[in-house]
């Protein structure tokens, strides 16, 4: 027998946490941990977080019937790790004395400060909105950058210019002054692009390749240019700087590492 969105007993349960937190509660939620399993027997813990905002969408299922249910928005805290001890204190006897900085913040004064950044969200109005700007970079810019790199990809040596990408090791989106920062810029073809921005792979500080344990690609062409080569460094080129600061700050947040 099917059971309405508003009766579920995990909706039910999420949504309380939400009414808490809404109505100023907030030393009554509970912590939300968000985990992820990129494959069978690998589970990567992925934030804390606390209620933002939730909605009632409706959804179209396999034969076409409108089915409502609710769209739960979370924030992720800025932290990266958390006491199992505070989990047990908290399960037993409501005690956040060992809870992270950030969750006292804002079980005090409902401050959310986000990861990666620890920038507190705006939270003027009932519903807190996440809009990013596009920070786009000059022709002239990734025309230096490619030039530098010698048109080719850091990491394999493809010189299809076509396929090739600048990838910001900070991101552009919450560093927009450092978009055109020359030593904050790699030239990787699109498929490393993405997995290096997915956090499947990273360069260190002495510009050795690091691979996530959970990253176990299937093709060979990923195995030998990216698992295979762990702990290797890179030969950039000569014309070539990149911060060992800014691969620092980025790898940081990275909780393989």
């Amino acid at each position: 027998e099917n059971v309405r969105y508003d009766e579920s007993t995990q909706n039910r349960k999420i949504k309380d946490a939400f009414d808490r937190a809404a109505s100023g509660r907030r030393e009554e939620v509970p912590p939300i941990l968000v985990f992820r399993k990129p494959e069978s027997g690998v589970v990567e813990f992925c934030g804390l977080c606390v209620p933002d905002h939730l909605e009632v969408r409706t959804y179209q299922d396999d034969s076409g019937a409108q089915i409502p249910n609710y769209r739960f928005h979370l924030s992720i805290l800025n932290t990266q790790a958390i006491s199992v001890s505070w989990l047990h204190e908290r399960a037993q006897t409501n005690d956040d004395g060992q809870a992270p900085d950030v969750w006292k913040q804002w079980v005090k004064e409902g401050e959310v400060s986000q990861w990666p950044t620890g920038e507190t969200l705006d939270t003027e109005g009932e519903i807190r909105r996440y809009e990013t700007t596009e920070t786009t970079v000059s022709e002239a810019f990734r025309a230096e950058t490619f030039e530098r790199y010698g048109h080719a990809c850091a990491m394999t040596g493809i010189r299809e210019e076509s396929l090739l990408d600048l990838a910001h090791i900070l991101p552009r989106s919450q560093h927009p002054e450092l978009a055109e920062h020359a030593e904050n810029v790699l030239v990787l073809n699109s498929l490393h692009h993405r997995a290096f921005d997915a956090a499947l792979f990273t360069v260190d500080s002495e510009y050795r390749i690091r691979t996530s344990p959970s990253f176990e690609p299937a093709h060979p062409f990923l195995r030998e240019t990216i698992s295979e080569k762990e702990g290797e460094p890179i030969a950039f080129p000569p014309s070539v700087q990149v911060r060992p600061d800014f691969l620092e700050e980025l790898n940081a947040g990275l909780s393989w590492l």
